[in-house]
């Protein structure tokens, strides 16, 4: 990533910290020189609610690719929310009933993708997310907002220190500089 934010200047590094004060330069500046930090890429595997997963891929600068349910048999799995809740055993039993249904009508020959359409959106589901370091620091910068969603936020806590560990200048600058941590 550093050498993309160079050849814009032809420049090269002439002390020890120079790429570190250029990173945080270019992430505090206004206006934004994001196409520097386009260079980086992630790839997570990640699994997580259906629910979670249809606001995620509302960050559409990315690349995605889901495990299929018109392809795959569905697994018992589904997020079932923490806390004191007065309806949780009415929402286990009703996520478990959906499950029982889905297999009596594949059973009966249904086709899978028709099957699907009993489960809901609390079905756990398994994506491949490919992400450039600026659309990733955009999505984080939504996702741990105090306003978003819970469950999201907690994907976006986990994706900001792994995203912490592998560029941690760039990191470092944007928590500084954007999230002002």
């Amino acid at each position: 990533m550093i050498r993309g934010a160079r050849i814009c200047y032809q420049s090269t590094a002439r002390t020890p910290d120079a790429d570190e004060r250029l990173i945080r330069r270019l992430m505090a500046s206004e206006p934004k020189h994001n196409t520097v930090f386009e260079h980086a890429v992630f790839r997570f595997g990640i699994k997580c609610p259906l629910f979670v997963a249809r606001q995620w891929m509302r960050h559409r600068i990315a690349s995605y690719n889901e495990r299929s349910l018109r392809y795959c048999i569905a697994d018992r799995e589904y997020y079932v929310p923490e806390g004191d809740l007065s309806q949780k055993d009415a929402y286990i039993e009703h996520m478990e009933a959906s499950f029982d249904l889905y297999e009596q009508l594949i059973e009966a020959g249904w086709k899978r993708e028709r099957a699907r359409g009993v489960l809901g959106t609390a079905v756990y589901t398994e994506f491949i997310w490919t992400v450039n370091a600026w659309s990733l620091m955009n999505w984080l910068q939504k996702r741990l907002d105090p306003g978003a969603q819970w469950e999201h936020g907690q994907y976006a806590k986990a994706i900001l220190e792994i995203f912490s560990e592998i560029m941690p200048v760039t990191a470092s600058a944007f928590k500084e500089s954007v999230l002002k941590l």
